[in-house]
């Protein structure tokens, strides 16, 4: 709490301020103030008076409040001690300033409010100093010292540390819109800080602390709130719906009129919504804001499997209602349009809301969170590896109903966990996460929520749990822009080339380069090269109608059944990747090949991977473009590439150098001619005497000669990498579980072998070597 003293001279200050209607502006290093006065005080370069610390300022004169403030100021940093506004006179009618003190920091004493002992309380700096300097301001207007006080009775601080002086600090201008800049990029205050002191030299040239820059940010934090951090993100959202006609938001206050939900999302997001919209991802397991909410935003993937964003919101609980709510207006906001698959955590009261305003969709349930879970309830079957491996088969490898009932009864007779009441209601459930029962509705192969997630560990790199909604809403649409920069790369690439094919002259992989982005060709390519491991048994020829059971030799036990009629090249698998994934499998490319087929039918390609899935999104440029028709971000970087090559040209010559300088400054005068005041700042370059190269770079001994990798080309493989990595695991693993049940197995196929059963039954086929006979088995 501040003390008497302190409350009496920030009134003083403030009616000062009143009286002169002058800001006190600390000067920095990189700033020379222009002083009209008289009688100007002479400054070095670095700002500080010239006059020896012993001169009495007595007589010297100054012309306004802000100058005799630096003056005393800078005669303080080099005797050593920290200045505060003392006592001031003013007019009685006109308010002006007839005089005013300025004093040691030091001066006065601390009243303290009472004896108890704290924890924590701040330290007393007061003893009563009686270091000071008056100021009697004249009928002209100038300032004149009158009294100069130089004793203090108090040891003074050293020069090498007069920077930490409380009136010596001071955040510029330009140093905080730097570290706001920095804060809103994802870079941490403190790395932020760090750079600022290695630009300048060290910390004693900063003129400032971490203290100080934290407290800045706070400061300027709120003034720029009207008062409460939600009017200022309403008053946001009103601005831009105002200014984009496809703009959308809706909030819910509470009796006391506090903000309790909100949820927003642009035109963008709509359109978006519209190509991508048949899956919907959505996670509320993040709370990152001083008032705890829940955010949850709505996240899809669109055709370069990247993720996109649908809109957000937030919720002050995890009740049904709120969610309902939430629900309501992300679906108002498109059109009515229900996705075909949602997938989110386990939370009930989500699941209910799901069920009242999405009854059309298919809710499903993140896969990890539900082996996070299996942790905590079943730990002690975890331990036993045999177990593990059908756990995780059952939970995320297995591809018909049948199957998965086959391996789920095993594993609840073999381990005798059929009285678990976790296992027996994961059991009621397993609609809602079991990849077999989930095939005929798209889910683009995603088992978890882990998109949603991503997106809330993107805005975490920004943010801590005191910033505000404003500074939330920020960061989000900053992500959001990363974003959609990256698609817009990703489109760019597609247009530019095609990717190499693994086999060359193939027909199907020449289309399928023609019209899926690269990243859906890839996974299109795999199935391709899958499909030519695949052996084919034909149990069915009826003209144009064929049946065949196709299998990978050594690793799928259970076949797989492909129907496929050839005059209207339709196709169908047990597998049902098609209706899942959007892509055919590769056992219906092993039959569409050997069929010579030379081209993928129309019916199975699904748009929402193809190049031009995004030609037909509206692109409002209207508020983008300047007079001349050109979009102002496009001017910025050709002006810049320029205004680039003319300085690189230029810098090795004193007078194209000098040219440059003159060209600035007219410039300058200029713009500011018809705009107004640009501050351009300036900053100290030390000259070389010769520029130094970077060293050879010499190949060592035994080193081949080959092309480095590009960015691009490091991350596509690292990508497929993991998709390989991911598919020896549930390979590795299906093959171990198999293990297990193969005599089993074996004694229910007989002399014969199973097939999955392609009507979504729950029961194997059973067919002998006869292809005449078959039967269907428990």
């Amino acid at each position: 709490m501040d003390d008497a003293v302190d409350q009496r001279d920030e009134a003083l200050d403030q009616r000062d301020e009143a009286g002169d209607e002058l800001h006190t502006v600390p000067v920095s290093e990189d700033v020379v103030v222009d002083s009209p006065s008289s009688d100007p005080i002479e400054l070095d370069i670095d700002g500080s008076s010239s006059n020896p610390v012993d001169e009495d300022l007595v007589g010297v004169v100054v012309s306004n409040g802000v100058e005799a403030y630096e003056l005393y100021n800078n005669y303080a940093y080099r005797v050593g001690f920290s200045v505060r506004k003392g006592n001031q006179r003013c007019k009685v009618y006109s308010k002006t300033v007839q005089m005013k003190m300025f004093m040691c920091s030091k001066a006065g004493f601390k009243v303290k409010a009472n004896a108890g002992v704290r924890a924590y309380s701040k330290i007393d700096t007061r003893s009563g100093c009686g270091a000071c300097v008056q100021f009697d301001v004249g009928e002209d207007g100038l300032w004149t010292v009158t009294k100069h006080v130089k004793v203090h009775n108090h040891e003074l601080c050293a020069v090498d540390k007069s920077h930490l002086l409380r009136s010596h600090r001071n955040v510029g201008d330009n140093q905080l819109l730097y570290l706001k800049d920095l804060k809103k990029s994802g870079v941490a205050m403190a790395d932020g800080i760090r750079f600022l002191k290695h630009q300048a030299g060290g910390s004693p040239l900063v003129v400032f602390t971490n203290r100080d820059a934290y407290n800045s940010i706070a400061s300027d934090t709120s003034k720029r709130l009207d008062g409460t951090d939600s009017n200022s993100l309403i008053e946001i959202f009103r601005k831009r719906q105002s200014t984009e006609s496809d703009f959308f938001f809706d909030f819910e206050v509470d009796c006391d009129s506090r903000l309790c939900s909100f949820f927003w999302r642009d035109g963008r997001m709509r359109q978006d919504y519209v190509l991508f919209g048949d899956l919907l991802v959505h996670d509320t397991t993040y709370r990152t804001n001083k008032y705890d909410m829940i955010c949850g935003p709505f996240v899809g993937m669109n055709h370069h499997c990247m993720n996109v964003m649908f809109g957000c919101g937030f919720l002050m609980n995890e009740r049904i209602e709120s969610f309902v709510w939430l629900f309501r207006a992300f679906l108002r906001s498109m059109n009515g349009k229900c996705p075909q698959t949602i997938m989110t955590d386990q939370c009930a009261s989500m699941a209910a809301a799901i069920c009242q305003v999405f009854p059309t969709s298919r809710h499903r349930l993140c896969i990890w969170h539900i082996g996070e879970n299996s942790k905590k309830h079943i730990k002690a079957l975890r331990n036993n590896k045999d177990f593990l491996d059908m756990f995780n088969c059952v939970l995320k490898y297995t591809e018909t109903e049948a199957e998965f009932e086959f391996y789920w009864t095993r594993l609840v007779t073999d381990y005798k966990c059929h009285k678990n009441s976790w296992i027996q209601k994961l059991y009621d459930c397993r609609e809602k996460w079991c990849p077999a029962f989930n095939k005929d509705y798209f889910s683009g192969g995603i088992l978890s929520s882990q998109r949603s997630e991503t997106t809330n560990h993107s805005i975490s790199r920004r943010l801590s749990k005191t910033v505000g909604l404003c500074d939330f809403y920020s960061s989000f649409v900053s992500v959001t822009s990363e974003w959609r920069s990256k698609e817009n790369g990703e489109d760019f690439r597609c247009t530019q080339g095609v990717p190499n094919m693994m086999m060359e002259h193939v027909k199907l992989l020449l289309h399928a380069r023609e019209v899926y982005t690269i990243e859906i060709y890839f996974l299109f390519e795999e199935q391709f090269m899958k499909g030519n491991a695949c052996h084919q048994e034909m149990v069915l020829n009826e003209g144009c109608q064929f049946k065949y059971h196709v299998w990978r030799p050594d690793i799928d036990i259970i076949r797989h059944e492909v129907s496929f009629k050839l005059s209207t090249l339709d196709i169908s698998c047990s597998c049902k990747l098609i209706s899942e994934l959007g892509i055919l499998c590769c056992h219906c490319l092993r039959i569409l090949h050997i069929h010579c087929v030379s081209s993928i039918p129309n019916k199975y390609i699904m748009k929402r991977w193809t190049k031009k899935v995004a030609d037909g999104r509206d692109v409002n440029t209207g508020s983008m473009f300047c007079r001349a028709g050109v979009p102002p971000s496009i001017w910025v970087v050709e002006i810049c590439r320029k205004f680039q090559r003319l300085i690189s040209s230029s810098q090795d010559n004193s007078v194209t150098r000098q040219f440059c300088d003159e060209a600035v400054e007219e410039a300058k005068k200029k713009v500011e001619a018809e705009i107004g005041y640009v501050q351009i700042e300036e900053c100290g370059v030390s000259s070389s005497s010769g520029v130094i190269q970077n060293p050879s770079n010499r190949r060592s001994k035994g080193e081949r000669n080959v092309r480095r990798s590009s960015v691009i080309e490091k991350k596509y493989s690292a990508a497929r990498g993991r998709r390989s990595a991911a598919n020896k695991v549930a390979s590795s693993t299906k093959g171990a579980v198999q293990s297990l049940v193969l005599e089993s197995l074996s004694e229910i196929a007989g002399d014969g072998y199973l097939v999955h059963p392609s009507s979504g039954s729950s029961e194997f086929c059973q067919y002998s070597n006869d292809v005449d006979d078959n039967a269907v088995v428990d």
